[in-house]
């Protein structure tokens, strides 16, 4: 399987709304994942990665058209209280940032531009320590 993997190259279209619109989707207690209910005072988080710029879904290849609907339903995560972080992994850093991603994002010190592969599992460490981070209140 890891050679199957490592063979693997990037290549064909972005549309990120569909995986924040997935992601939204296993954290509610609706169909089609059908998630348990969380105790009281659960936070919910969503880490949204992308290699690519929003480029096609099944109705347009504008980017902007993308990144409106992209926008709309992070505005609709962070209305149902969901943290949401965001990692653009741009491989050279040939595409600059990612403007979509960014706004996503909860606030901006949840956004991550990355531009090498190497750096994503320090990213993912970082983001978990931030989450699991103990606190305590009385």
């Amino acid at each position: 399987l890891n050679n199957k993997i490592d063979s693997m190259s990037a290549n064909g279209n972005t549309n990120q709304p569909i995986g924040l619109d997935h992601g939204m989707m296993t954290l509610a207690s609706t169909t089609p994942y059908s998630a348990p209910t969380l105790p009281t005072n659960t936070s919910q988080y969503i880490i949204l990665l992308s290699d690519g710029l929003n480029t096609q879904n099944r109705w347009t290849t504008s980017q902007s058209s993308i990144d409106a609907r992209e926008a709309l339903a992070c505005a609709n995560a962070k209305a149902a209280g969901i943290t949401i972080y965001t990692i653009f992994l741009d491989l050279g850093g040939g595409s600059g940032n990612s403007a979509a991603l960014k706004s996503c994002a909860s606030d901006s010190t949840k956004y991550y531009d990355l531009t090498t592969t190497g750096s994503v599992a320090s990213t993912f460490t970082l983001i978990a320590q931030q989450i699991t981070s103990l606190r305590v209140s009385k």
